[in-house]
């Protein structure tokens, strides 16, 4: 175990720190994402958890090299992975992030430190998070066109997954690929929905129930991790179909959580298919303009249209199938 947990603990005065990582079939990400883990230079006394969902590949192979616990799953769903890795948790913070993801040197030690200094300002801040930005294994021209489709203003509306702030303030939301907790609240509130599987916002109710028993989550800023996205536009569909889908479900549960911006792609996607359909095209249009202006690379103006598109008719399918009550 790294700087081994002694069950002397509690004695210490820096507490033991938990990071829970669900994979599944994760090799060709895994080994970068627990090795940036295990180059960390912190101060504190970490474990690293590993929750399988049933890999055919070589991910738990992998794992073995670089977690000091193995767990696996019968399946993968990543709430029901995230609070295994919880229960078997030794540290009283736990920090998450996904397997193709890269933490910074400081990531531990920015997290944990974080928390402990906000939390002990007010004892009722018990998550905190920082930003991400894209990992181009390939660095494809679909890979960025993804990616700045996903982060324009015309398309996330500033959505919290991937916005980035600079300074620190109170949000309503962290993505666990980069996050850490008190794991005593995460557990008061029953960690993650193990209800539904890939495509309902587990993350976004965990914090909605952090939030309505009082709780405060704080974002960090210059604590950034990489993530990799989708590398195709017919993966980026089936992506935006669950998101749009996770999205409704969760807004019929928690109303403050489903606001008039998030029907957009339902009526956009209406539009699409009716005499209204220059009205979709035209916001992609002026979005794929935008980006292409912003990021100075006017060949993936194509792309962007296309994928903008792509995310109006997917999300908003994906918001109409929840709304009809489908499952996905």
């Amino acid at each position: 175990m790294n700087q081994t947990l002694s069950t002397q603990q509690n004695q210490e005065t820096q507490p033991a720190i938990s990071v829970v990582i669900p994979t599944l079939n994760s090799a060709q990400t895994l080994e970068k994402c627990l090795s940036s883990i295990k180059s960390n230079n912190t101060k504190y006394k970490y474990e690293i958890i590993v929750v399988d969902g049933g890999s055919s590949d070589e991910t738990l192979k992998i794992a073995k090299t670089y977690t000091d616990k193995l767990l696996v799953e019968n399946t993968y769903f990543p709430g029901v992975n995230r609070n295994k890795g919880v229960r078997a948790a030794e540290g009283r913070i736990v920090c998450f992030t996904d397997s193709d993801a890269l933490v910074p040197k400081n990531w531990i030690d920015g997290l944990v430190s974080g928390l402990l200094r906000l939390s002990k300002e007010n004892n009722k801040v018990v998550g905190v998070g920082g930003g991400n930005i894209p990992l181009f294994a390939t660095h494809s021209a679909m890979e960025l066109a993804i990616s700045m489709t996903m982060r324009s203003p015309l398309v996330s509306f500033r959505a919290r997954n991937v916005a980035m702030y600079n300074d620190e303030r109170e949000v309503s939301h962290n993505p666990p690929l980069n996050s850490a907790y008190l794991k005593s609240a995460f557990e008061e509130v029953g960690g993650f929905n193990e209800e539904y599987g890939y495509g309902y916002p587990e993350d976004l109710e965990l914090d909605a129930k952090l939030n309505e028993k009082g709780y405060k989550l704080y974002y960090l800023p210059n604590l950034l991790v990489y993530h990799k996205h989708a590398s195709s536009a017919r993966k980026f569909a089936k992506q935006m179909y669950a998101y749009g889908w996770g999205r409704a479900k969760l807004g019929r549960r928690y109303k403050k959580y489903f606001q008039f911006q998030h029907y957009g792609p339902i009526f956009l996607c209406l539009m699409t298919f009716s005499p209204l359909f220059f009205i979709p095209l035209g916001m992609a249009l002026v979005n794929a303009t935008y980006v292409s202006l912003k990021e100075r690379n006017p060949y993936l103006f194509p792309l962007l249209v296309r994928l903008t598109m792509i995310f109006y008719v997917n999300y908003g399918r994906g918001e109409i199938a929840a709304l009809r009550g489908k499952q996905l």
